[in-house]
């Protein structure tokens, strides 16, 4: 038995060793850069990558987030990006979107590729210095890059001022002075990583370039650069000081919202005998139940939910009859037989949409009118399309317009009390941050402008739930992104997802002592149809108006099995259609199956930008 075993595992071994044996893979081993700027401005930048490939691939890829030009690849034997390309072999390139693909055949071999390209606009001139501020790789850069070398010149010029360089977002990386510029080395750039350098040189040496700004800069520059190595220092000190409040603040939410649930006017606290309930529900206005099941909104297929309400009105008859457009098929045929109905604007708008056909039993319409017919044209059901969304809008704003429809609800006036407090806490420590940690000057008032906007906008309008979801997601996404990730801001990540979902959970508004028991008993009708306990009963007419609750809420399915399962039912089909095949009759009502005529535009619009400051990354394809 123990062979047998030993055996089993080194086979499931040598499997996993072979599986990964034959896995495509490729390294980068070595990156070598030579960047000249020019005395215009313009930087001309070499590059050699040494690629490993295990397996194989068509070719490699660059991505460059700069204002690019001249891009051209070739194939080297050489690491240095200085020689000549005259005797070298060019390869075929394809750009994208600032991403190059560059194709040259590779299978389990090591090469060398360079690439040679400019770049413009991301040295500016100032009257006394010039700046270079630019990254060759980003978070973008999806591949480690090992033993990385960066060599960035200046024009050389006889001057004698000295030079500054800074190496920003970039921990392992180190940066030196060199003869007319200065070299960065890294043994290891993490795929993800950004690594930003900064270079301050004299203006003299870009005689050929016009001034970007006539200002002295280099004292400015310098303060910056020592503000933000005074905030590195002290950063995790700083950090450490919003802790204690941060814990406090988080109980504080937890504390506030399980109150807030307990006491919350929203709460049902009536009858909940489940046959009352039910009763209840039997005696409401299907589209009511259905504007009530629909958070206060009308989906397309909401017009089934009036058709039913005008049928138990006694307005319109239902039958089923003989499909016209699939022979051996059937449909269901709504018919206008009571003219002088007391109905209101939306039900005679109804009736002029929708019972368009006419016979000797009055107007009609069949089901199948408005259903998606496949062997139509994209035109024409783009035609039919448009039409019913057009009458649809008309028709559902006449319905919600009802005096039956309006003030449901209340507002809570407990809410503000909790939304604003968190609001503003949420934004108070957002802007600590931003005092704190490393930042730019421009995203030290950047950053607390766009969110300082959504907060005063998320005051002004502090019970609606969009607004603040949005406010708390860009704060959330520009927290996690902006800031250092310390133990103080993953706190405060926690408080702000906990601050929405708590903001999203407690109820604004309550509803109506009325409309709450509705609520519930739409709720408990909804559980009692899904779960096929909902009791059917022998009136062949409440059995079918049963059915019609079940489709409006969306279990018409599970119910029409259950009333299947009952022999009685299916004797009661002369006179009740949609007891005939409660299964099928379910199925055809089902919003998952109605497939109506319904306008779906799609449009993509994408907008590519370059960045002074560079960024991008290396692969393979």
């Amino acid at each position: 038995m123990k062979k047998f075993l030993t055996a089993i595992i080194l086979l499931f071994l040598l499997f996993i060793i072979t599986a990964c044996s034959e896995e495509d893979s490729f390294s980068i081993d070595n990156v070598t850069i030579d960047a000249r700027i020019a005395e215009d401005g313009v930087m001309h930048v070499r590059e050699v990558f040494t690629y490993t490939f295990n397996g194989s691939y068509e070719g490699m890829t660059r991505s460059i987030e700069s204002d690019v030009s001249n891009f051209n690849a070739y194939l080297t034997e050489n690491n240095d990006p200085t020689i000549s390309t005259e005797s070298l072999d060019s390869l075929t390139t394809e750009e994208e979107d600032g991403a190059f693909k560059i194709y040259s055949d590779s299978t389990d071999e090591t090469k060398q590729v360079m690439y040679s390209y400019q770049v413009e606009g991301s040295v500016k001139k100032y009257a006394d210095v010039a700046e270079l501020e630019y990254a060759f790789f980003d978070e973008s850069n999806e591949t480690d890059l090992n033993n990385v070398e960066i060599s960035i010149h200046t024009p050389a010029r006889n001057v004698t001022d000295a030079t500054h360089y800074f190496l920003h977002e970039d921990k392992t990386g180190k940066i030196t002075a060199m003869e007319n510029g200065i070299h960065y080395t890294n043994s290891v750039l993490n795929a993800g990583e950004t690594s930003m350098i900064r270079y301050i040189f004299p203006a003299e040496r870009l005689g050929a370039m016009e001034l970007d700004k006539d200002k002295m800069m280099e004292e400015e520059i310098l303060a910056e650069e020592r503000e933000l190595a005074e905030r590195g220092e002290n950063l995790q000190a700083n950090m450490e000081k919003v802790v204690p409040i941060l814990w406090l603040l988080l109980g504080a939410v937890i504390v506030a919202t399980i109150f807030l649930l307990i006491v919350h006017p929203n709460r049902y606290r009536g009858e909940r005998s489940v046959d009352g309930l039910l009763r209840t529900l039997e005696k409401t206005d299907p589209l009511f139940v259905k504007y009530l099941n629909g958070y206060l909104q009308l989906p397309n297929e909401s017009f089934i939910a009036a058709l039913f309400s005008l049928k138990q009105r006694g307005v319109i008859s239902l039958e089923e009859v003989p499909s016209e457009l699939k022979e051996k098929d059937s449909t269901f045929r709504f018919t206008w037989i009571k003219k002088d109905a007391a109905i209101d604007m939306a039900d005679t708008y109804l009736r002029n949409w929708i019972f368009t056909e006419k016979d000797k039993h009055g107007n009609y319409f069949l089901l199948e009118t408005l259903l998606d017919n496949e062997e139509e044209s994209d035109e024409v059901k783009k035609e039919k399309a448009e039409e019913f969304q057009s009458n649809f809008d008309k028709w559902s704003g006449l319905v919600m317009g009802r005096e039956s429809f309006q003030d449901l609800r209340n507002p809570f006036k407990g809410f503000p009390f909790f939304s604003i407090p968190l609001v503003i806490s949420s934004f108070g420590l957002f802007y600590y941050f931003t005092t704190i940690d490393i930042l730019s000057p421009t995203e030290q008032w950047v950053l607390p402008a766009i969110v300082g906007v959504l907060a005063v906008v998320s005051l002004l309008f502090n019970r609606n739930k969009f607004v603040l979801a949005g406010y708390y997601f860009i704060t959330l996404l520009i927290t996690a992104i902006g800031f250092t990730l310390t133990n103080a801001v993953i706190l405060t990540l926690i408080f702000y997802f906990l601050s929405l979902m708590a903001l999203l959970i407690v109820p604004a508004y309550y509803w109506r002592k009325d409309i709450r028991r509705l609520k519930y008993a739409i709720k408990t009708g909804h559980a009692s149809f899904k779960n096929k306990r909902y009791p059917i009963g022998s009136d062949p007419n409440k059995i079918e108006r049963r059915l019609e609750y079940a489709i409006i809420l969306g279990a018409g399915e599970s119910y029409g099995e259950q009333c299947g399962k009952v022999d009685d039912v299916a004797q009661l089909k002369a006179y009740y259609p949609l007891l005939n095949n409660p299964v099928y009759a379910t199925t055809a009502f089902s919003t998952s199956n109605l497939a109506l005529y319904t306008v779906v535009v799609q449009s993509s619009s994408s907008t590519t930008t370059t960045s002074s400051t560079g960024g991008g990354g290396a692969g393979a394809f």
